[in-house]
């Protein structure tokens, strides 16, 4: 929601005499499409305020204590058609009572669209669980309880919290934040990502960020340097590990308590500029999912470039949500591009849409002995880097194969990543780079989604002299036998994968 529109409500009647109903109501509208009323998010609490044209509950809870309490603030967020609704608002106490509360007409210039109302609270209000239910054109739109007791407040009970400023949260995020280093053997950057302190020198990022490295190097927000940190604990197919260092010290980001997130919520990042500066963007959380294995998946209005990947997801309080990262293995089929960075190449995942995981699939405690990250090789979790890119022109997977005689040739140059069972094999298809002369041998190797090694060719000697006019090279890739799946295929060279390809094979 970008702007709360405030809309006064009239008295229509009262909870039985035992309290007044609150005139001051408000509605306001947000993003998304729906094509039917229905609720989004709904909350209530004690304490409220606008904040970034949008209302957040800035003391959520359910208990309410009189006579200390004053109010009820019910807050409700729908999905709908654009146009006129009518937004109104009933309570039903322990022992029946029943009150209709005032209702109102909104504009709503987008799907999404808001409204909370105020309900006082006095000495003399019933005690027990009291219901209170939103319609919306006369359907109802959702329900929310909370609890009156008369008793005085505890002292634990949750306090109003005051929303940090953007420039606080910018501070706060960015004082924690490292720059994470992928390193290969020989020292050579293959990619950056970003990481944070959580507790007791812990880093959490995404596992992406350390794929294939051979070292790791982190640069924290004061320019200081740790090198070769140990793992405490990762999840490959979940997407995050957690680096153990000696910064004891270090300033560290909280985590929100349990999940505290709903679809619709304000929230922050940080992404990384070309110069390697951060700065703060903020969208809102418009999905989730939680597909089997992988954990649940938050889902952002906005992007981020890899640099930013393994970095905080916060929410208005500045606490942790999630990681960036996270993203699904269908996103390996499309998602590839090379950069390279001095003279070393890589093939990375890009980022376009926004992926967090969800802080709620981290583990509490870690295991009592951290690992290093040639024990991940030694297990079969690390993929290895795609160092030999500048040999390949240009290279594809595509459909089939012609016979003729002993050779054969791509039926259809084209890009193909999903196949079926049925096809009885897929053409890999390399185009070498002529710009200077080179030997080697190549080989084709065909894994799973987990690393496993599910075929290899036999090493093929390849060999291109500069300006050579056509340098290229087709192998087969078995199809029929494989199970549904998401499969990727390595052609390597003796020192390093020269090209990668994800691709999907269904029944």
């Amino acid at each position: 929601m970008r702007r709360i529109c405030p809309c006064l409500l009239a008295l229509v009647c009262v909870w039985l005499a035992l309290a007044r109903v609150s005139p001051a109501q408000q509605a306001g509208g947000v993003a998304p499409a729906g094509p039917q009323v229905h609720v989004v998010r709904s909350v209530v609490g004690a304490k409220g305020e606008e904040h970034n044209g949008k209302f957040v509950m800035t003391e959520p809870r359910s208990v309410f204590y009189v006579p200390e309490d004053r109010e009820v603030i019910v807050y409700f967020e729908w999905e709908g058609n654009k146009g006129v609704h009518h937004c109104e608002g009933s309570v039903r106490g322990p022992s029946g009572q029943f009150a209709t509360m005032s209702s109102f007409d909104y504009t709503a210039t987008q799907p999404r669209f808001a409204g909370f109302w105020r309900v006082p609270l006095s000495e003399s209000s019933p005690q027990g669980n009291w219901i209170f239910e939103s319609r919306v054109d006369g359907e109802v739109a959702g329900q929310l309880t909370f609890q009156i007791v008369a008793s005085a407040k505890p002292a634990d009970v949750v306090k109003q919290r005051a929303l940090p400023t953007p420039a606080e949260l910018y501070k706060q995020a960015t004082s924690a934040t490292v720059l994470i280093e992928n390193l290969n053997e020989k020292g050579g950057v293959l990619r950056r990502g970003s990481g944070f302190f959580s507790k007791d020198g812990s880093v959490v990022t995404s596992f992406r960020t350390i794929e294939g490295a051979r070292d790791l190097r982190l640069v924290l927000a004061d320019g200081k340097t740790l090198a070769s940190p140990s793992i405490a604990a990762w999840n490959r197919h979940q997407d995050w590990a957690i680096l153990s260092t000696a910064a004891k010290g270090a300033p560290t980001l909280k985590f929100a308590e349990s999940k505290t997130w709903n679809i619709g919520d304000h929230c922050y990042w940080l992404t990384v500029k070309s110069d390697g500066t951060r700065i703060l963007s903020d969208g809102d959380i418009v999905g989730a999912q939680s597909p089997a294995s992988y954990g649940e998946r938050i889902d952002i209005s906005g992007g981020y470039d890899f640099a930013a990947v393994g970095g905080a997801l916060l929410n208005d309080q500045g606490e942790v949500i999630g990681v960036l990262g996270g993203a699904l293995p269908e996103s390996l089929l499309h998602g590839y591009a090379y950069q390279t960075q001095g003279d070393v190449s890589e093939l990375v995942l890009g980022v376009g849409s926004g992926t967090a995981i969800a802080s709620t699939v981290l583990p509490q405690t870690l295991p009592s002995a951290a690992v290093t990250l040639q024990s991940l090789w030694d297990k079969g979790q690390m993929m290895p880097p795609v160092s030999n890119a500048k040999y390949v022109l240009f290279g594809m997977l595509s459909q089939g194969e012609q016979i003729k005689g002993k050779h054969f040739t791509a039926v259809d140059r084209s890009l193909q990543v999903n196949f079926r069972r049925g096809d009885t094999s897929a053409t890999v298809l390399i185009h070498f780079a002529n710009n200077e002369s080179f030997k080697s041998t190549a080989t084709i190797k065909l894994y799973d989604l987990d690393n496993h090694l599910i075929a290899a060719g036999k090493p093929e000697k390849v060999g291109v002299s500069r300006g050579e006019v056509v340098a290229e090279r087709m192998w087969q890739v078995p199809i029929s036998n494989l199970l549904a799946g998401i499969y990727r295929v390595d052609i390597e060279f003796a020192d390093g994968v020269a090209w990668r390809q994800f691709f999907k094979v269904t029944d």
